[in-house]
């Protein structure tokens, strides 16, 4: 039964596939001719602002200008990407932190299930404590989102 749906389920995948990869190409091209508008109105609206400082101020005077200008915004982009960058470090740790919570309390309720399994009482009790466990988390978690929501 299965190959009856192989080949209908390959063309969905492969017309998907290629659909794709044609949006990638264009949007790679108008991007590129975005950014092309971008860098050669930027060009002259540097230009243009040269000019106008050299007018009043004199050529090097002028140019001057400009270079502390371009340094001073590449120092602000390299300060901002190094905040960014170790907020997102932060982030992936305690994703990373949770994660492994997770794995350590999943491992030792799979490790606890056969001795909990041996006694009949506690046979009934286990799907109970995981149903509470689980209101309880959802709880803890809903309250969090609230309180995320609210700024606190």
């Amino acid at each position: 039964m299965l190959k009856l749906f192989t080949p209908v389920i390959s063309a969905i995948i492969g017309s998907e596939v290629q659909a794709a990869t044609q949006r990638a190409k264009r949007s790679a091209i108008l991007y590129a001719i975005m950014a092309v508008a971008l860098l050669t109105g930027a060009f002259f609206l540097l230009l243009a602002v040269f000019f106008i400082l050299m007018m009043k101020y004199g050529l090097i005077i002028a140019a001057l200008m400009i270079t502390t200008g371009c340094v001073v915004l590449a120092i602000l982009a390299y300060i901002v990407n190094r905040v960014m960058d170790k907020a997102e470090k932060r982030r992936l740790e305690e994703r990373r932190a949770a994660i492994d919570t997770n794995a350590a309390l999943t491992a030792a309720a799979v490790a606890a299930v056969p001795t909990l399994l041996k006694k009949p009482l506690l046979t009934l009790a286990v799907p109970l404590a995981g149903l509470i466990a689980v209101t309880l988390l959802s709880r803890d978690k809903k309250s969090g989102n609230k309180k995320q929501d609210q700024g606190g």
